[in-house]
């Protein structure tokens, strides 16, 4: 009897540690909307773009940027810029800041990304225009 009670104690006592963390790490991931998953520490950053659109970011399960925006009103599916690194390995580890401005010529949409990756850089991505690719991800030298 006594080694059924010392067994029954020791599972128990092994058992509740994971029980107690599994709940945080269910609430660490939360869903975006369109099934995005993302990181809840770094939340869901959004962003009014010049044509009345919104786009968001976030950082993925993944640790990978993710992106949609709305087109004629409706939003598209996440797509992700990838890994916050030059090299593509570093992971990020910050959340999103999002900055835009109208560059020259006249009538152009700058948008940039910066977060910081695991490697302890600061990084962003930039996309010259709406409608255009994203640059590679860079070691900005403002913000």
């Amino acid at each position: 009897m006594k080694r059924i009670r010392t067994a029954v104690v020791a599972v128990a006592a092994t058992a509740g540690p994971a029980v107690s963390i599994t709940p945080v790490r269910a609430a660490a991931i939360r869903t975006a909307g369109g099934n995005g998953k993302y990181l809840g520490k770094y939340g869901v950053t959004r962003h009014d773009l010049p044509n009345g659109e919104d786009e968001q970011f976030l950082v993925g399960t993944d640790y990978a940027v993710g992106t949609r925006w709305t087109k004629n009103g409706s939003w598209t599916r996440w797509t992700s810029p990838g890994k916050p690194d030059p090299l593509g390995k570093a992971n990020a580890a910050s959340s999103i800041t999002v900055t835009d401005s109208d560059t020259h010529p006249p009538g152009q949409f700058r948008t940039n990304i910066y977060l910081t990756n695991t490697n302890g850089a600061f990084v962003g991505k930039t996309r010259p225009d709406l409608g255009t690719s994203w640059q590679p991800w860079d070691h900005p030298n403002c913000c």
